[in-house]
């Protein structure tokens, strides 16, 4: 059975990353929410996949630089309002979540999270967390061994071009990793049940990483993908 991840929430009619957002996702039969972490000048945690609020609302200037009673009268560009992890964690706490930690504030972000996480260590099972920072990441598992952490890039390109090869024991493929793969690749499909099977005999799982078209998704679905990350709605044929 594939699980369905939501990409920041459904954010056709409403601004990503917000409350919004990710009601809606919910109320579409997603049971994982996907979001982006950065942090403000006074030590909170927004959600925002940017670092500027130029890409986001009307307004100018660095997320990082601005404290947070500054951020909760912006206006994004839907119309929606910033939301806060405290926020989020509560309003949306009977879902999973996929944590994108940006390499901007990184060791800020880790600096809030990590008392939240060692106040309650139950919530690393609902956790999966993207590191950009390699170190960052051996810092957090060094804490936090029983956490989940997709892999690096090169990880998962390696692991996908062996398997694809069929090569999958040169792909030093891990056990118990979630690694993420497109489902195109140059144009041409690249998922498929004998790829996958590589990854599962060795007790590896897998993403399909943002298919844009439903007949992309519907190709990770029919390659037997453990997971797919998405900015739609997930479709009523999955398998």
């Amino acid at each position: 059975m594939t699980t369905w991840i939501s990409h920041r929430g459904l954010s056709h009619e409403h601004d990503e990353n917000t409350q919004l957002a990710f009601k809606q996702a919910c109320e579409a039969g997603f049971t994982w929410l996907e979001t982006d972490l950065h942090t403000t000048k006074d030590d909170h945690i927004v959600l925002c996949h940017d670092p500027e609020l130029s890409h986001v609302s009307s307004s100018t200037g660095t997320i990082a630089k601005m404290e947070r009673s500054e951020l909760e009268v912006i206006q994004l560009k839907k119309g929606g309002s910033f939301l806060f992890l405290d926020e989020f964690m509560q309003q949306f706490s009977q879902q999973n979540w996929v944590f994108d930690i940006k390499p901007a504030t990184v060791v800020q972000v880790m600096m809030v999270l990590k008392p939240i996480l060692l106040s309650n260590r139950d919530l690393l099972n609902k956790i999966i967390f993207l590191f950009w920072s390699a170190e960052q990441q051996a810092l957090f598992l060094k804490d936090f061994p029983e956490a989940v952490c997709f892999p690096r890039k090169e990880e998962c390109y390696r692991a996908g071009v062996t398997c694809l090869l069929g090569l999958a024991v040169l792909g030093r493929i891990k056990k118990k990793q979630i690694y993420s793969l497109t489902p195109r690749f140059l144009g041409l499909p690249l998922l498929n049940q004998r790829m996958i099977g590589g990854f599962h005999k060795r007790g590896a799982q897998v993403i399909g990483y943002l298919p844009e078209t439903e007949k992309e998704t519907q190709l990770c679905l029919d390659a037997g993908v453990d997971y797919i990350l998405t900015n739609h709605s997930p479709i009523n044929h999955s398998k």
